[in-house]
């Protein structure tokens, strides 16, 4: 065979035999909102895991490959790996989306090029081009840091505090989530609040937040009593503000997701804590999903809104040691961890 032809025809079998297939090596691309989160790395360490329990328990082979975008918000370079990876050859698609809407044509044709597409993180307005929706329930999330943050706020004896809600960025369905569980239950269990700000947005890095913060801080600072940021990089920007203006530990800080530097801040009293997701699952239960169905099972029977939740936890520093909440972020005991599977039937033939 001419080799042009013969890469050509290589190149097409994805397309030709779509999930079908049941190849030696199963290739399911991994595709975070960026790579520089540790919140994306606990989702890579939860697909890889999966990947080598798939081959020593039922002898599967899969790739796993993890491409994103550099940094969080670039929609486009994130539409661009999900068509480069698709037309070399893609099994299956595991895509934290970007955007809710930026992000569905592409998912239209991935789908319609025959390679299933799992999300995880964050969901898209049309969801009928998906086979599963792995994530954190963000509503309930945002719930729970208005619940924890106005319980130490009233320890202090702050009924009617003054809050800023520190929003990340307009499109982000997970944030957003996050965000609006936030506001709803301090504006129902709190009806003496006062609300600073609402309209500022971090941006998508730490530098972004810093940038964003500092003016509202400077303005604000002796009449703010604490701060909620729904993501790593937002709360990160908003304590190292603090700090540079020695209002840390004065105005509360309560964030979401974990990193060093922000598990740091809680064990010292920069924030009062923080909502953490449990990515590892995430990560875990998406590729096995997404295998699943690569492998003809059914997957999306029964769907529902959110198709697996993979939890929520508050972390203080009273907690931040245990067992269960180490597992949220930390590799070693991240390794050790068992991940209960769901089992799905087979797909029958149309």
């Amino acid at each position: 065979m001419n080799p042009f032809l013969r890469y050509f025809a290589l190149a097409l079998c994805p397309f030709v035999f779509g999930c079908n297939r049941n190849p030696d090596e199963l290739r399911i691309v991994v595709v975070p909102k960026g790579m520089t989160h540790e919140h994306w790395q606990s989702v890579r360490r939860g697909a890889e895991r999966c990947a080598a329990d798939l081959f020593a328990q039922e002898g599967v082979r899969v790739r796993i490959i993890f491409d994103g975008p550099l940094r969080e918000r670039d929609a486009m370079a994130q539409i661009n790996i999900v068509d480069r990876r698709v037309a070399t050859g893609a099994n299956g698609i595991v895509l934290a989306p970007q955007h809710s809407q930026t992000m569905t044509a592409c998912v239209k044709r991935t789908d319609e090029a025959g390679v299933p597409v799992v999300l995880i993180d964050s969901g898209l307005v049309d969801t009928d081009h998906i086979v599963k929706y792995v994530a954190t329930d963000n509503y309930n999330g945002g719930c729970l840091a208005a619940r924890h943050l106005l319980k130490v706020l009233r320890e202090q004896g702050k009924l009617k505090p003054r809050l800023v809600l520190f929003r990340y960025a307009v499109g982000s369905q997970s944030t957003e989530q996050r965000e609006k569980g936030f506001e709803d239950t301090v504006n129902k269990e709190c009806p003496g609040v006062v609300w600073v700000s609402t309209d500022k947005y971090a941006g998508s890095t730490r530098d972004s937040a810093m940038r964003e913060a500092g003016p509202l801080v400077h303005q604000f600072g002796d009449q703010i009593d604490a701060i909620f940021a729904p993501n790593e990089s937002s709360a990160s920007g908003a304590i190292d503000v603090l700090r540079s203006q020695g209002l840390n530990k004065k105005v509360l800080v309560m964030a979401f997701d974990a990193s060093k530097p922000l598990l740091h801040s809680i064990r010292e009293g920069d924030a009062v804590g923080s909502v953490l997701q449990d990515p590892y699952r995430m990560g875990y239960l998406s590729t096995w999903c997404c295998v699943r169905y690569v492998l003809g099972e059914d997957v999306n029977a029964r769907r529902t809104d959110m198709d697996i939740g993979t939890g929520e936890t508050v972390v203080t520093r009273i907690n931040m040691d245990d067992e269960t909440t180490l597992a949220l972020f930390d590799p070693v005991v991240q390794a050790r961890r068992i991940i209960d599977k769901p089992r799905f039937p087979k797909r029958e033939a149309k």
